[in-house]
């Protein structure tokens, strides 16, 4: 007898897809329905009375699965789990190539949705864990066809810090961009995009030597500073995309007596706490991390209920903090 794996890979749906067919539910789009009910008759597929009538038995659990643990946003999520009626477990990893057959929840299914809170796993794992489990990526994401996302637009956010930059008169803009063992972080690579969207629109022609590799520590931006600072002609402005390596830069200048925004303007991304703190206050790009949390939980709530069927990412809006690393104090 035909399973119902046989029938989602013979119509190219996921088994979820097969499931909601096979219950009427009014959320699959026709093209697809046909799709799954022409492959069942096929394949002679028969769904038993049970699995028609029964629901799969719901956990009411939400695994977070994260490698940075991102107070605000796990808030967010916490806030609209409890709203929702459902509980969340965190399964920090230390790894960006966890196995993700070996995180127990998902093996022994003790939860009813997944949150990716800045993990980076393979494409093929998401997708196949994905025709197991409903499941959302908060923050950082990977491009995955028919995936549920939920974020700030980077690239947008960090065309703004350009267009800033540009307006106080700078034109030599560095780009500072950490990176990790793997490679570039997703967002890294949109909010460089946003970088030379922003140079092409204001006919600054790209210098690919003014783009410095770094890591995401504080240390790494002091080293990124220290290498800006041997550049000639030497950049009048420095964007980080994230805001821990923007204040080693703001360090490394202030040691060699540059003034900043005076001599070089600096500019990060976050919103961090050390952003505020930092002397000068850095500049830079607020992301609403309550919100995020929350939206992606309750996307995910909808999703578990089917009441969502195509793949979509939600951009919450971020906020351009202009402080004195790129204009001064205000007399």
């Amino acid at each position: 007898m035909a399973t119902i794996d046989e029938v989602a890979a013979l119509a190219k749906v996921s088994v979820a897809t097969v499931s909601r067919v096979m219950n009427n539910s009014y959320v699959v789009y026709e093209e697809k329905r046909a799709r799954v009910l022409d492959a069942a008759q096929k394949l002679g597929y028969q769904p038993s009375t049970y699995s028609r009538n029964q629901k799969r038995s719901e956990t009411k659990t939400i695994l977070v699965i994260c490698s940075v643990v991102i107070d605000d946003v796990v808030d967010g999520i916490q806030a609209a789990a409890t709203k929702l009626g459902y509980d969340i477990i965190i399964n920090y990893c230390t790894t960006r190539n966890i196995d993700l057959d070996s995180v127990k929840f998902l093996k022994n299914s003790m939860v009813d949705g997944v949150i990716l809170l800045n993990s980076i796993f393979s494409v093929e794992d998401q997708i196949k864990l994905a025709k197991r489990i409903p499941v959302v990526q908060c923050g950082e994401y990977i491009a995955v066809p028919d995936s549920f996302q939920v974020s700030t637009n980077n690239e947008l956010a960090a065309s703004e810090i350009v267009d800033h930059l540009v307006s106080i008169g700078r034109r030599r803009i560095a780009f500072v961009a950490p990176r990790l063992v793997i490679g570039f972080p997703h967002f890294v690579k949109e909010r460089e995009k946003g970088y030379h969207m922003s140079l092409i629109d204001h006919g600054i022609p790209f210098d690919p030597s003014l783009v410095i590799e770094a890591d995401f520590n504080l240390d790494s931006g002091l080293e990124a500073g220290r290498r800006i600072l041997t550049m000639e002609p030497r950049p009048d402005a420095v964007f980080c995309a994230v805001d821990t390596v923007a204040v080693g830069c703001v360090t490394a200048f202030r040691d060699a007596g540059l003034r900043v925004p005076d001599d070089i303007a600096v500019a990060g991304y976050d919103g961090a706490e050390i952003a505020e703190i930092c002397s000068p206050p850095l500049t830079t790009v607020c992301q609403p991390y309550f919100e995020i949390g929350s939206t992606t939980m309750q996307l995910l709530a909808s999703l578990i209920k089917e009441e969502i069927e195509i793949g979509r990412h939600i951009m919450i809006d971020h906020q351009l903090m202009i402080r004195e690393s790129t204009v001064g104090r205000k007399e």
